[in-house]
């Protein structure tokens, strides 16, 4: 009887031991957990039906757009809207692979103010090959980063106006030698990415999506996704403008087609106890080789004043304008020429 209450008693024993050791292990562990940001919930059947998947519309991409108006084909140079379903948000996606790979909770939650400084990228493929990326320096709400699982862009509006993501659809009409007539595959992904981060860590995509795209015969483009509009109508200043660049680029004159003013500053440059010494401004040259390329560079020019007139319009030597240099010049699709009137 004894040997029986004296194993009862180590039985006993042994389980509240277990018991403790239980508690003091999840306590150990409820310490050692992700502090994740906290998150909207979506209930809605388009979120619940398509988590980790980027879907497509020629329609305005609202959240709860009826299934019915997801595309898995589009034509080339239609509207295009673009949404990323993800499980979690891009902050917290970020610290769950930071996870996945080894690192410790605590050490990530040490970090929790880098991650709730996350941005996206939206990367596009086509036919495998990587052909852009959206910008890393958007702006995003911080709240949209670390609490939303949802997340759009417009790859082609329709319009002349350039929201998230079109930059991506003018670099797509540049890729003259991929866009042959017929069905190619147009691949979306949707990363997380840690602004500052030198580690060299790799993020995974957290949405992903494929559509086939045809490419027609002849591209429908808008005027906003081609050259820079000008904002001065003056022919003769046009004229003098086409004639400088021709001049100082004599082996590329035939080259050059049309001289357009993005900017409607003309600035009057004067000397040290204030005269008059010149005009200086921006324009840009639309241009086409014989290889059917077509591009557009930006320079700055000046008319030289002789003390009684400004002489014709030349490219200046100089660096900037008014401390601005010249932006960068950019390669558009050929079918823009129709737009150089």
């Amino acid at each position: 009887m004894k040997k029986m209450f004296l194993w009862a008693f180590i039985a006993l024993s042994l389980n509240c031991h277990a018991q403790l050791l239980g508690k003091l292990k999840d306590k150990l562990a409820s310490k050692d957990k992700l502090e994740l940001f906290p998150e909207q919930k979506l209930d809605f059947p388009q979120y619940q039906n398509h988590i980790g998947e980027v879907c497509f519309s020629n329609d305005d991409f609202d959240r709860t757009l009826p299934e019915a108006k997801y595309i898995k084909t589009y034509t080339l140079g239609d509207n295009l809207s673009v949404r990323a379903f993800m499980a979690n948000s891009p902050a917290n996606s970020a610290m769950i692979q930071w996870a996945e790979s080894g690192k410790k909770p605590k050490e990530i939650n040490a970090n929790k103010s880098a991650f709730g400084r996350c941005k996206i990228a939206f990367l596009v493929y086509f036919d495998g090959k990587m052909i852009g990326g959206t910008s890393h320096g958007e702006y995003f709400e911080p709240t949209s980063m670390t609490g939303l699982p949802t997340y759009r862009m417009e790859l082609n509006d329709g319009t002349d106006k350039n929201f998230f993501g079109e930059s991506i659809y003018r670099t797509l009409l540049e890729k003259q030698e991929l866009l042959t007539p017929g069905t190619h595959k147009l691949k979306v992904e949707l990363v997380p990415v840690m602004m500052g981060d030198a580690t060299g860590f790799e993020y995974k995509p957290i949405a992903v999506g494929e559509i086939d795209m045809i490419v027609p015969k002849e591209i429908k483009i808008a005027a906003g996704d081609c050259f820079p509009k000008s904002v001065i109508n003056d022919p003769k200043l046009e004229a003098e403008v086409l004639k400088a660049a021709k001049v100082a680029f004599k082996e590329n004159a035939p080259n050059a087609l049309k001289a357009l003013f993005p900017f409607e500053k003309i600035y009057i440059v004067r000397g040290d106890h204030g005269e008059i010494i010149k005009k200086s401004f921006m324009a840009a040259i639309a241009c086409k080789n014989n290889k059917g390329e077509v591009w557009y560079d930006y320079f700055i020019f000046e008319k030289m004043y002789d003390g009684s007139k400004y002489l014709p319009a030349a490219i200046s030597s100089d660096a900037t304008v008014n401390n601005a240099f010249a932006p960068d010049g950019k390669n558009v699709n050929a079918a823009c020429l129709k737009f150089l009137k």
